[in-house]
């Protein structure tokens, strides 16, 4: 390596990193998908386990259907092309399906199934962390 290349690199601006970056962003937003996608149709059908672990958290049956219509709803979202904004409400959506979640068992004592929230957080949080600027709302600078 030359000294020339040496700044281009250690600062991220490689001609791979961009590369990088969107497989990584491809790989969280397609498992959150997909997985957002599968929770809800299991929600909607009211198909094991997930109406079961809904209905022990103490939450009415009813509440399935209407979950699993946003899940999926969120899943398309966040996976379609254009529209950053119903992009920013999809993510904020299952953020706080996801933290609802997570609260729910902590409140029950059921510290061992945070972990499956909590990894759903994290997998959200790096899909949205690494978003292309083609997914991103614009902001306007005052």
């Amino acid at each position: 390596m030359t000294t020339a290349n040496a700044p281009a690199l250690a600062g991220g601006n490689s001609p791979a990193f961009p590369r990088k970056r969107m497989i990584a962003y491809w790989v969280v937003t397609v498992f959150v998908a997909g997985n957002s996608a599968v929770a809800g149709a299991l929600d909607i059908l009211r198909i094991q386990p997930f109406f079961g672990i809904l209905l022990h958290l103490g939450y009415p049956a009813y509440f399935s259907t209407i979950l699993g219509v946003w899940k999926v709803l969120g899943a398309v979202a966040i996976l379609a092309p254009r529209y950053p904004r119903l992009k920013e409400w999809a993510y904020a959506g299952l953020f706080f399906d996801f933290t609802a979640a997570t609260a729910s068992h902590a409140a029950i004592g059921e510290v061992a199934q945070l972990v499956g929230p909590i990894s759903s957080i994290v997998f959200l949080a790096a899909s949205y962390a690494l978003r292309p600027s083609s997914r991103r709302v614009e902001t306007s600078r005052d």
